[in-house]
């Protein structure tokens, strides 16, 4: 008898604890279609949240792997049935490297497409986000430029404001890959700059390149 009552009280404490679990599951999903910044990327390759969810083992290979670290187990950002599978939380020096596709190459069961480098490059798993409002240019009236810096593929550059300063603008939005080198050099304390998640990967425009025409110059040029 008294087994039986521990068991029943055993068990209603484990369904209680998965309740538990299951609203604050609910709640932070509700909260992430508000908060994009809570929506982290999923990693090159994975082309889909729902193809992603349905692939991916959880094997925490591409997590193990990864050379900046960026990729980490999730909780629940992908909801439930997506604990524990690999997102992309950017931090100080956390980013996907530009040239890197380690995550693709070691996946072990087609959870991500086995892109080529340049097919990779050209992946947008997110899309930039700019709170002016929270940069350095505003809050302290100083000149920052570290996201323009770190964008790859110059999405994102800075532009002449006033006073001799110049702010960050997304000028080729399209050309945004979601790689979060701008979101992991931002300094300020809440970011300025983030990268919300797209639910589908798709294709970005390849960087422009900008040919600088020749000019001749008579004599020494002095």
């Amino acid at each position: 008898m008294i087994d039986s009552k521990n068991n029943r009280r055993a068990f209603f404490k484990i369904s209680m604890a998965a309740l538990g679990a299951g609203v604050a599951s609910n709640s932070l999903l509700a909260s992430n279609v508000e908060n994009k910044t809570k929506l982290y990327p999923l990693p090159p390759g994975a082309v889909s949240l729902e193809r992603f969810k349905s692939k991916c083992t959880a094997c925490q290979l591409c997590v193990n792997h990864c050379p900046t670290g960026v990729l980490k187990a999730s909780l629940f950002e992908n909801g439930l049935t997506g604990m524990m599978q690999p997102i992309l939380k950017f931090d100080v020096e956390q980013f996907c490297e530009y040239e890197c596709k380690t995550c693709i190459d070691v996946c072990p069961n087609d959870a991500l497409v086995k892109l080529s480098l340049d097919e990779k490059k050209v992946t947008q798993i997110g899309e930039v986000q700019l709170i002016l409002e929270e940069c350095v240019l505003i809050t302290d009236n100083e000149d920052c430029g570290a996201c323009a810096e770190h964008c790859p593929t110059a999405a994102l550059k800075m532009v002449p404001w006033k006073n001799g300063l110049t702010k960050p603008k997304v000028v080729n939005p399209e050309m945004c890959i979601g790689c979060g080198g701008c979101e992991s050099i931002c300094p300020t304390n809440k970011r300025a700059i983030f990268i919300a998640r797209n639910e589908v990967h798709i294709e970005a425009d390849k960087p422009k390149v900008e040919v600088q025409e020749e000019v001749e110059i008579d004599g020494f040029g002095f």
